[in-house]
């Protein structure tokens, strides 16, 4: 298998001992190496790819919060802009044509769309969507805390609210999101992130109830994404030993057979089995992540990377026929990572 290279993101400062964005090279046999600093960036915790593959998008997860558009410059970054964000954005995805930013603010519970120029640099205004509601969780649902935007097939803009237990779908148009649909979901479950199957239908793991929830389209995806009902839940660990745990992560195997998934407090990876064209998961094995505080995910062919970020460690594995991973060589040393993406 060829060589490929990586983006890592990190915290900094207070909330960790990273200094920016990193790259890392995938050796043949899967392994990581090379570990480079790419960008010096305050807590740049959350990445995202331009299509043309020349500019990395970066948030600046702080109080004050931001996002940084780089531009690639040899192995590494070179800054061409900013933009104001809320506060503590924390995920960030391109829509498909690259005209937009999305951005999740989990302080403020906005979501915003950033418009890009051609070149993948930051152009005009953004628009801004505001959050609402409460949950159960006092400590952590005590308002709207939007935890990841990402494009729908249709268009659309689906957002997760742990805040308020809510699925949020906006439609980007005429320089606004606005509002298409909302999805309630079981009081307290907090949900994180989210997962699109080619069937159409939607996982979402949640970080404070321990499931991954399925979703479709009201009367399938032909009709969109603005209504969605909850079809059934399945656990985040495939054994459960009632101790502390958090949802993080949730990515699909690139076939579209597996679902895998990252468990905080438990520090596990999960392979779940896709089922019933997509409609019902099965969770088949728990692994230890070869570290500790397993954030995000990046299944990459037959491996899959799990960034580690309090052991500053990301671990590689070998996914075989039966979807379950296999440790790959040692876990690469990174300083407090959280995200990886591919160089493209």
């Amino acid at each position: 298998m060829d060589e490929r290279a990586f983006w890592v993101g990190t915290y900094t400062g207070a909330a960790g001992g990273g200094a920016g964005v990193y790259r890392v090279r995938r050796r043949p046999d899967g392994s990581l190496a090379d570990v480079r600093l790419a960008a010096e960036a305050d807590s740049p915790s959350y990445l995202a790819v331009h299509p043309g593959g020349r500019v990395v998008y970066a948030v600046r997860e702080e109080d004050a919060g931001g996002v940084t558009a780089f531009e690639i410059a040899g192995d590494g970054l070179r800054e061409i802009g900013r933009r104001d964000a809320g506060a503590l954005p924390c995920h960030v995805s391109v829509t498909p044509g690259g005209g937009h930013l999305l951005v999740a603010d989990y302080g403020s519970g906005t979501v915003r769309a950033v418009p890009l120029a051609g070149d993948g640099g930051f152009t005009g205004e953004p628009a801004v969507a505001a959050g609402h509601g409460t949950g159960p969780v006092a400590d952590r649902q005590e308002g709207p805390h939007a935890h990841m935007a990402v494009p729908a097939p249709d268009g659309l803009v689906l957002t997760t609210d742990l805040g308020a237990d809510l699925v949020r779908a906006f439609r980007l148009e005429d320089g606004d999101l606005r509002l298409a649909g909302e999805t309630p979901l079981p009081d307290g479950c907090g949900p994180r992130h989210l997962a699109l199957h080619p069937s159409g239908h939607v996982y979402v793991i949640t970080e404070l109830a321990g499931t991954v929830l399925v979703l479709c389209p009201v009367g399938g995806p032909e009709h969109g994404y603005a209504a969605l009902e909850i079809l059934g839940d399945s656990p985040v660990l495939a054994s459960p030993d009632g101790g502390p745990a958090q949802g993080a992560a949730i990515k699909l195997a690139g076939d579209g057979r597996f679902l895998y998934t990252s468990t905080r407090g438990a520090d596990v990876v999960t392979a779940h089995r896709i089922l019933d064209d997509g409609a019902r998961l099965e969770p088949v094995a728990d692994v230890p992540s070869g570290g500790a505080w397993p954030r995000d995910l990046h299944v990459d062919g037959p491996w899959l990377h799990v960034a580690n970020e309090r052991s500053d460690t990301i671990a590689t594995f070998r996914v075989g026929g039966d979807g379950v991973p296999v440790p790959a060589g040692t876990p690469l040393e990174v300083p407090a990572p959280v995200c990886v993406v591919p160089v493209l």
